[in-house]
């Protein structure tokens, strides 16, 4: 067969050159300036060939051999990156289980979402969906999930009886729902705030001793940085995070315990207002050091405390993304009734927390405190595949550049994972989930908006096809459905 020449750039250097032999499945994309999420640092004009799901070959020109099982498309200078991961979501459990997979995992896909890590639900809906996808039945991203959560509520508040929740109240207890959850092939072990601290201890050893992450709260009981040096290697929403920087710490976590022990919420709002209060600069600096050191990831969801937030906020229901999220869970998202179901003060409460937040990421982040982005939606006013977007903003306002917040969803989920030989860089050998983009997010992270196309797997979708996504999508989510509870994961946060 003839070669033909893909690209060619004269001048004065010499270019690296891929000869590329077709197979049925040979993407060639040409002219694409790669951003290199290790640096910071952007190769342009640069051919990318991509081969049976994986990227082949990266060079500056190429030539390849003709056949119609190659596509080749010109990307007329835009910006390559990675595929992007949500680090935190729930996308088979609770309310989160009545979004229809054809609309939750297409919304992922059309925002460059290429990668999900479940942080809790049900986890043989959760292994048939992830099936489904990888056998390419149903766009969407990658999906790595905990299944259930482990918890320290007794089994009379109803959680026994929850697929999602695993009770755990002694060490014994502790163990077997670690070596259960080994057993089942779940990802990762997430541990909630109700975990007593013996429990706890003997989670983080037997997740050890079985080579399984242990992620998700630092139980109350738990001080954040005794769940470091055990081996915690996530920490959501930045749980007791506050708390251990407090100058009463240990008075202040007896009063919380006992709070909770009484399901008291007005105490227990008293003593989170006290915690703020108390706040150390110079405790909460050693911590940062302390978490830096044991290589401790944060997921702060930023996005999701923002909108807690700015609930009774009016202008929320104004949101063009409501016309993707499904017709019973957008009556549910109303934020009057919303503002009505919480509890005196609690709005107020959270405005101050959801700005507190950002200052302590900004101190965290100054330290050397390693994050990823993630988003917890679909909870109220977080939008699957959107809301990581708003997430990376709301790193870059709190310190973050751009380089930072883009690594936050692609070189450091992929380092975290001990997958950074297959996710997170475009390289060669790594899988081909990559994002086409129009404008550079190194310059503007707003730019990661400007989607041109997603390869997922090695299969390119136009713009064209990712808005017939969308389009999909809000049909969908608007044919009516049984109404389920409102509510976060449960016992997300309590």
């Amino acid at each position: 067969m003839r070669a033909f020449l893909v690209v060619l750039f004269v001048g004065t250097l010499v270019y690296a050159q891929v000869l590329v032999k077709p197979s049925t499945n040979t993407l060639v994309l040409t002219n694409v300036n790669i951003v290199n999420t290790r640096t910071g640092q952007v190769q342009r004009n640069s051919t990318v060939v991509v081969k049976d799901g994986k990227i082949q070959a990266i060079a500056r020109f190429g030539f390849i051999e003709e056949g119609r099982a190659v596509r080749v498309v010109n990307g007329n200078g835009k910006y390559l990156i990675p595929g992007l991961w949500d680090m935190h979501v729930h996308s088979g459990g609770g309310p989160a289980a009545a979004w229809d997979e054809n609309v939750i995992y297409p919304l992922y896909v059309a925002n460059g979402v290429t990668g999900i890590r479940d942080m809790g639900g049900d986890p043989d809906l959760l292994q048939q969906r992830h099936d489904r996808i990888e056998r390419g039945e149903l766009p969407g991203p990658t999906i790595l999930f905990a299944g259930p959560c482990l918890d320290g509520r007794k089994s009379e508040n109803g959680l026994k009886q929850d697929p999602q929740v695993i009770p755990v109240n002694t060490p014994a207890e502790g163990e077997e729902a670690v070596r259960s959850l080994h057993r089942r092939g779940v990802d990762f072990v997430k541990v909630l705030s109700g975990v007593p601290h013996d429990a706890y201890i003997a989670i983080a050893k037997e997740s050890y001793n079985l080579r399984m992450r242990l992620v998700g709260h630092v139980p109350e009981s738990v001080s954040v940085g005794e769940a470091a040096i055990s081996g915690q290697r996530s920490i959501e929403h930045l749980s007791g995070v506050l708390l251990a920087c407090s100058s009463q710490e240990s008075q202040l976590r007896q009063e919380l315990l006992n709070a909770t022990a009484k399901q008291d919420q007005p105490e227990n709002a008293r003593v989170n207002r006290k915690i703020l209060a108390t706040y150390n600069a110079e405790k909460a600096d050693t911590l940062f050091l302390e978490l830096a050191d044991n290589n401790t990831y944060q997921v702060p969801t930023l996005v999701w405390w923002q909108a807690s937030a700015r609930m009774a906020d009016p202008g929320m229901a104004d949101d063009p993304r409501l016309k993707y999220v499904p017709a019973w869970a957008h009556a549910e998202w109303d934020s009057a009734k919303l503002h009505t179901q919480a509890a005196p003060n609690e709005l107020s409460d959270m405005q101050t927390l959801s700005s507190r937040y950002i200052e302590l990421v900004r101190a965290m982040h100054r330290i050397g405190v390693p994050f990823m982005a993630g988003t917890d939606g679909p909870d109220p006013y977080v939008y699957p595949g959107f809301s990581l977007h708003d997430e990376l903003e709301l790193l870059v306002k709190a310190g973050f550049s751009n380089t930072e917040a883009l690594q936050a969803a692609t070189f450091y989920p992929a380092l975290f994972l001990i997958k950074l030989d297959k996710y997170g860089v475009v390289e060669p050998g790594h899988f081909a989930d990559l994002v086409l983009l129009d404008g550079n997010p190194i310059e503007d992270i707003h730019n990661t908006t400007k989607i041109s196309a997603v390869i997922l797997r090695g299969k390119y979708y136009s713009r064209s096809d990712l808005d017939g996504m969308l389009a999909g999508a809000h049909e969908i989510a608007m044919r009516p459905t049984p109404s389920v509870a409102l509510g976060q994961h449960p016992a997300e946060r309590q």
